[in-house]
């Protein structure tokens, strides 16, 4: 039996913050009515219009799961105005623009809750470890 969190094995903690953040983010935007996904969309679509293959790369790695919430969320962005789709291109319409820059400030509380405590140089090795980890699986993917 594992006593220590020093024992848990990274899957361990990978799954649980994940779990934690989902929740977090769905807490945070639910007075908005945003899933977490549709913030994600957001994010992206403030950088500049997509098209939905586009958003689905960007997004793949969280809808393997859910492969059909991708097309709910822009559905559902698309019907309360929050953005515009012309020529199989979504881009954020001026409602979905004011209401990003609302929702903003709330997110970056709970980016701050996360990194409570951690430095920057601990946050970006972290980060670092997990890119190489994921590189590290990737190469081994590709070889089998």
């Amino acid at each position: 039996m594992i006593d220590t969190a020093a024992e848990r094995p990274i899957g361990y903690w990978l799954k649980t913050l994940d779990r934690l953040i989902d929740g977090q983010f769905e807490s945070r935007l639910g007075d908005a009515g945003l899933s977490r996904r549709q913030w994600q969309i957001l994010n992206l679509l403030h950088d500049g219009a997509r098209s939905m293959p586009e958003l689905q790369d960007e997004l793949e790695p969280f809808l393997q799961d859910a492969p059909d919430e991708l097309d709910d969320a822009v559905t559902g962005l698309l019907s309360r105005g929050w953005a515009d789709s012309q020529n199989a291109v979504i881009s954020l319409s001026k409602t979905g623009e004011a209401q990003f820059g609302l929702v903003t400030a709330n997110i970056a509380g709970l980016r701050q809750d996360l990194a409570a405590g951690i430095s920057p140089e601990e946050y970006q090795t972290t980060i670092d470890v997990l890119v190489r980890m994921v590189a590290n699986l990737e190469g081994n993917a590709r070889s089998d």
